[in-house]
Parts: C-alpha cells; sequence; structure tokens
C-alpha cells in the first residue's frame, strides 16, 4: 500500500498552530520506540525530514509541516482567502505533498515545489468560487495575486528565508519575534509581556538586540 493510500486510510486530522489557529494536516502512522523529540528534528536538512517521512516517522512529517506551515498559509491569504478556503488550501497540499515526497529528496525542491503548488491550488479554488452561483455581488474585491506569479513566488520566497533564520535565533528571541513580527494576533506589550514573562521596559532593548542577531543570520546566509 503507498503512503498516499495510508494516509487517506488513517484519515485527516489537525495540528493546532497558535499564530494560525488549527491548521489541518494528515496524520502518518505514529511508530513505536520514537526516541527523539520533535525539537531534534528542528535541525534535520529537508531532505532527511522526508526520508523519515517515507519511512513512516510521523514526527517527521509534522517537523516538516511546522517548518513550512506559515509558506503555505501565506499564499491563500495573499488571494484575499477567507479562513476556510485557506485551511481547505492547506489541506490539499499537504495531501498532494505527501503523495510526491518520493520526488523532493533534494534540500532545494521542497519550499520551492510548495509555493508553485499552493500557488495552483489557490488559483484553483479561485476558479471554483467564481463560477459558483450567488458569486456576482458587486463587491469590492482584493487584487488578484495570480496576475503576477513570479513576483509572488520571489516575495514568498524570501519571507521563508527569514522565517528560516528567525528558526536559528535563540528560544528567548525567537518567541519574541514570533510574537511581534509573525503573530495575526498582533499582541500588545502588555500582552508579549504575560506571555514571556517579560517586563515591558525590556521588550524593546530585547527586539532591538533580537534583530542584530537576526540580520547576522542574515548576512551569513547572504541576505542583505
Amino acid at each position: 500500500m503507498g503512503l498516499a493510500h495510508r494516509i487517506l486510510r488513517i484519515g485527516v486530522g489537525v495540528l493546532f498552530c497558535p499564530d494560525v489557529g488549527l491548521l489541518p494536516t494528515i496524520i502518518l502512522e505514529s511508530q513505536k520506540n520514537q526516541v527523539a523529540t520533535l525539537s531534534n528534528y528542528k535541525t534535520f536538512t529537508d531532505s532527511e525530514l522526508v526520508s523519515l517521512c517515507l519511512k513512516g516517522d510521523s514526527r517527521a512529517w509534522e517537523a516538516l509541516i511546522t517548518r513550512y506551515r506559515r509558506l503555505i498559509y501565506s499564499i491563500p491569504v495573499r488571494f484575499g482567502f477567507t479562513t476556510s478556503d485557506a485551511s481547505d488550501v492547506f489541506q490539499s497540499v499537504c495531501l498532494k505533498l505527501i503523495e510526491h515526497l518520493h520526488e523532493l529528496k533534494d534540500d532545494t525542491k521542497v519550499s520551492a515545489w510548495l509555493i508553485t503548488t499552493t500557488t495552483r491550488q489557490c488559483i484553483h479554488v479561485k476558479g471554483q468560487r467564481i463560477r459558483e452561483p450567488g458569486t456576482d455581488e458587486d463587491l469590492e474585491e482584493p487584487p488578484d495575486p495570480a496576475e503576477n506569479l513570479e513576483e509572488i513566488r520571489v516575495q514568498i520566497e524570501e519571507q521563508q528565508q527569514v522565517r528560516d533564520a528567525v528558526e536559528q535565533l535563540p528560544d528567548r528571541c525567537r518567541q519574541l519575534v514570533d510574537l511581534l513580527y509573525f503573530d495575526t494576533r498582533s499582541p500588545s506589550y502588555e500582552e508579549v509581556s504575560q506571555i514571556l514573562g517579560m517586563p515591558v521596559p525590556s521588550i524593546g532593548p530585547t527586539r532591538a538586540r533580537c534583530l542584530d542577531k537576526l540580520k547576522t543570520i542574515l548576512r551569513r546566509r547572504g541576505i542583505k
């Protein structure tokens, strides 16, 4: 039985991510005697995670989806999709990913494949919505991202590079940067203070130091 059929047999579950709510994802069969925790998987390359996924390692799958969940979700957001449609796109892309894992053992391919596949899925969903009855109301729509896909691809790749760099920050800095710049709830300094147990007056100076560290990581990666 192929992986795709195994996934469909097991069914679809959800992975809770505080920044985007409940994100649908496919749950692989769990392995017995898993020694490594999810945090250990962060150091694995994409090709290593893909290889483990192909062996049925559910933690590797979770780590791979966690690594790219924001990348996937950022694309339907650009299309102006509702939360429900964005979740449907996410689920569809995850299903397609598991079906094509064997083709993605090259580290350089995963993000590019996800950008292309998610964009195509968004265009497909957008076309379906346009054809649905009752969608011809005189409503102001956001600009259609499909008109400039190459520009979108470049922007999304750059954003993913920044997210990858953020993951290299020390835990405290990573948490702070996530809350201040990536959390869709846009928490206030007071809320950040409560979440991190950090005095409000310390947030600004700590943020500046963390951003300096992030700039250093980006420069090492050749990003200015």
